[in-house]
């Protein structure tokens, strides 16, 4: 499997951009619990990836992505850091996950998780169009907005958050003929090991 991961800063620029459109799979629901009308606590969101069976094992150095403790990786990965990112080089066994990016930043963070997704969409230079809206995802307790575009190459996914103060990107590159279930199978490893402070 070749992987690579780098962590980057956010950026920031106007909100127009994603387009929204319907729920793509099942697996993509984040599971987040209704508003409470009882006065109870209102229960905890159920991660999306929560029963991965195999998830990533190699821990990913992550001194330059503030609010984020562990996340994990494929064993036999090559790291490589430079001042803004780590980039990890996955095993060459013919797997499907090309990059991940992983990245926060507390200066230049969009004021919505939904703002986030418009201004990564029209200018993270990864798309050939703008990206689709899908469900939001689970991680860890946080929901973060999803997204998907193409290039000529690879499908690009983005799982990205924002509330004003700290935002976060998880970006995904996998293979144009990954079928869905292959493609959240791959996600699914890193993001079921994914933990924020």
């Amino acid at each position: 499997m070749v992987l690579a991961t780098g962590v980057a800063l956010s950026g920031c620029a106007d909100d127009e951009g994603a387009e929204r459109t319907a729920p793509v799979s099942a697996a993509a629901s984040s599971g987040a619990a209704e508003p409470s009308t009882t006065g109870e606590p209102e229960a905890e969101p159920e991660d999306t990836w929560g029963d991965v069976e195999d998830p990533a094992t190699m821990r990913v150095p992550l001194a330059m992505v503030e609010g984020v403790e562990d996340v994990r990786v494929w064993e036999g990965s090559l790291f490589r850091k430079n001042p803004t990112a780590v980039v990890v080089a996955g095993p060459a066994d013919g797997g499907g996950v090309q990059t991940l990016t992983l990245g926060s930043s507390r200066v230049i963070g969009k004021e919505t998780s939904e703002a986030e997704v418009r201004y990564w969409s029209r200018n993270s230079g990864l798309l050939e169009d703008r990206a689709e809206v899908l469900d939001p995802v689970v991680v860890d307790g946080l929901e973060l907005q999803h997204a998907r575009g193409r290039n000529g190459v690879e499908v690009v996914d983005g799982y990205l958050y924002s509330d004003g103060e700290i935002s976060y990107r998880v970006i995904f590159t996998t293979r144009l003929d990954y079928t869905e279930a292959q493609r959240d199978e791959a996600i699914g490893q890193v993001m079921a090991t994914l933990e924020f402070e």
